[in-house]
């Protein structure tokens, strides 16, 4: 069962240019040149965008749903599974190819990157981590049925938890976060329905 969280009991991890609270909905405007990302094929390493995490139990399932208006290259906003600065999950909405897509990048020293198409018809996205004994499993749930993202080879050790937004090329992504939740692990954590 999942269980709304407060935004307050978060913590940031370099604050936005913006925020706000309004009972269930955190709304925020990215800094300038904002992401997360390790080496792969850029060279580059970025620890610089935006997250509000909260800590967890062990296994747990979390989710939260978001909208924003992702124009620019690489704007993005989803959820992210913090352990270090080599070693975490982002997943959610992002502008890539000049369109908005599904995007889910794991990092374990280096980062990799999967991506699948969005439907554009649909504003409000529901991004799930789901954090097993061995593995984290990433779904998302736009328009019908939840969608598996990713089953990734990743045993979480005290990672935190939370809503992020990242623009790696641009400044000003308004993005809303509304009903970030927690909840134990259904019996079966990658199959799940609406």
């Amino acid at each position: 069962m999942m269980q709304n969280v407060s935004f307050d009991r978060g913590s940031w991890m370099n604050p936005p240019k913006s925020w706000s609270v309004s009972g269930n909905t955190l709304a925020i405007e990215t800094a300038a040149k904002t992401d997360f990302w390790q080496k792969t094929h850029y060279g580059f390493e970025h620890t610089n965008g935006h997250a509000l995490l909260f800590d967890t139990p062990e296994h747990y399932a979390a989710e939260v749903t978001f909208t924003g208006e992702f124009t620019s290259k690489y704007e993005q906003a989803g959820l992210l599974l913090w352990e270090s600065e080599t070693r975490w999950i982002k997943a959610g909405i992002e502008n890539a190819d000049g369109r908005e897509t599904l995007a889910v990048v794991v990092t374990d020293g280096r980062s990799d990157w999967s991506m699948a198409p969005a439907n554009g018809a649909v504003c409000d996205w529901t991004i799930r981590m789901s954090v097993t004994d061995s593995a984290v499993i990433v779904h998302a749930l736009g328009l019908g049925n939840w969608q598996i993202l990713r089953v990734a080879n990743f045993v979480a050790k005290g990672a935190r938890i939370g809503p992020m937004a990242c623009s790696p090329l641009s400044e000003g992504l308004k993005v809303e976060f509304s009903d970030f939740r927690l909840g134990t692990l259904p019996k079966d954590p990658l199959y799940i329905s609406a």
